[in-house]
């Protein structure tokens, strides 16, 4: 029943971020569902469940994207294992905490993806300032509702 519930949480993580970054942005601005999630699930569960979910997203997301395919996978798989590693040592169950894990781990996403972009691509793949300022917050004040999912499906 647990893997059942995981491939739910996998599949539901997927339709989230396609339908919020589809049908519902700000300013044609739309949250990282799915790294909210994949802290969410290492926060619940621990490194190697982190790392699982981390990657299936990151792949999800490399799948379709245009550029540097892995960077995501990579990138989700390395927090996945980071919260999941840490999360004894720090509060992972209030908002306020999860949402400053949020705001630290997304322009980190961005800057590596960049990075690697750069390595692999010959050119540094950013995606401009007004999103590399505003997605963060948007992810943040999101991730209450990704932690509360976490909380209630994974049961790994």
């Amino acid at each position: 029943m647990k893997y059942i519930s995981a491939v739910f949480v996998y599949i539901a993580g997927i339709f989230v971020h396609w339908l919020w970054s589809r049908h519902f942005p700000i300013f044609g601005l739309a949250p990282n569902v799915l790294l909210a999630l994949t802290v969410a699930a290492a926060a619940r569960s621990g490194p190697v469940a982190g790392q699982c979910f981390g990657f299936a997203w990151g792949l999800s997301l490399d799948l379709l994207g245009a550029h540097v395919f892995g960077a995501n996978a990579l990138a989700f798989t390395f927090i996945g294992y980071g919260i999941g590693s840490m999360r004894r040592q720090m509060d992972v169950e209030s908002a306020p905490s999860q949402a400053v894990i949020i705001l630290v781990l997304t322009p980190a996403v961005f800057i590596f993806y960049a990075v690697i972009g750069f390595i692999f691509e010959r050119h540094f793949l950013w995606i401009g300032w007004v999103p590399f300022l505003l997605i963060p917050l948007y992810t943040a004040a999101a991730s209450p509702f990704g932690f509360a999912f976490a909380k209630r499906f994974i049961k790994l």
